[in-house]
């Protein structure tokens, strides 16, 4: 280890993602936030935040029953999804659909995702953090880099998007500006949510991927989860970033859109 080594903080002040109110959540996979930060969505929705997730892969290559045609599986997969978007009070879910472990660029998805910023206008983006050390899919570094450029280049116009047309539901007349990106699968959390009145319903969302774990490993899931979120809240507590009240919390890095483009 270099021991001249300095790591040079941010002199940007960190933004509250709780104040943000209308919130695009940027997945690769169909649980990857609920799983993750499934906490932190209930208690956005509970604080009044409208949250709309974007899905950037079909998920496909997961489903553990092989003899299922793809139409099926997809069907499948999408009503366990909003299912457990219902349960969180997530406002819905659009899919980009590229192939779930497969061959598509950063580029095309930022074209997308720049233009459902255009469109959903929301003031806080939430996805995977890129930067994750040791991250071997690239369904997640790809996706995470996709989000957090959309979330710089969308108010630049002579950066295109792309001619997809989000549900009418989703759509903002109202012009926003990005104050928080929040960043989950992160090993460099600033911020550790309170999650304990929430949990149970974490949980309960958690509880309907089922085309893509057994019995037996949504069984160790449900249990490993609540161990995982109290060694959070250890950390949280350690870092005098979590009250010591709290039994349960998610950690998240959370930056302004300034601190994401060379501003410190």
């Amino acid at each position: 280890m270099n021991s001249d080594f300095v790591e040079i903080p941010s002199l940007s002040p960190m933004p509250d993602i709780f104040s943000c109110k209308r919130i695009l959540a940027i997945q690769a996979h169909y649980d990857d936030i609920d799983i993750a930060i499934g906490g932190l969505v209930a208690q956005l929705v509970k604080n009044g935040a409208e949250i709309l997730y974007v899905t950037v892969t079909d998920d496909l290559a997961g489903v553990i029953d092989l003899t299922l045609s793809k139409e099926v599986a997809a069907a499948r997969l999408a009503d366990e999804a909003e299912k457990a978007a219902e349960i969180l009070g997530v406002m819905g879910i659009y899919y980009l659909n590229y192939p779930d472990a497969g061959d598509w660029t950063v580029y095309q998805a930022r074209r997308d995702l720049i233009t459902v910023v255009r469109q959903f206008q929301p003031d806080g983006i939430i996805s995977l953090d890129p930067w994750l050390n040791n991250e071997a899919h690239a369904d997640h570094y790809k996706s995470g880099f996709a989000a957090v450029e959309a979330a710089i280049l969308a108010d630049v116009l002579g950066v295109e998007g792309n001619d997809l047309q989000i549900p009418a539901e989703f759509v903002s007349d109202q012009k926003r500006e990005i104050e928080a990106v929040a960043l989950f699968n992160s090993n460099q959390a600033n911020t550790f949510v309170d999650i304990d009145q929430v949990l149970e319903t974490k949980l309960a969302a958690v509880s309907q991927y089922v085309s893509q774990f057994t019995d037996e490993s949504m069984a160790g899931m449900l249990k490993a989860l609540p161990m995982r979120s109290k060694y959070f809240a250890g950390l949280g507590h350690a870092a005098d970033k979590l009250s010591k009240d709290v039994t349960y919390s998610e950690p998240i890095k959370v930056l302004s859109t300034g601190t994401l483009h060379a501003a410190r």
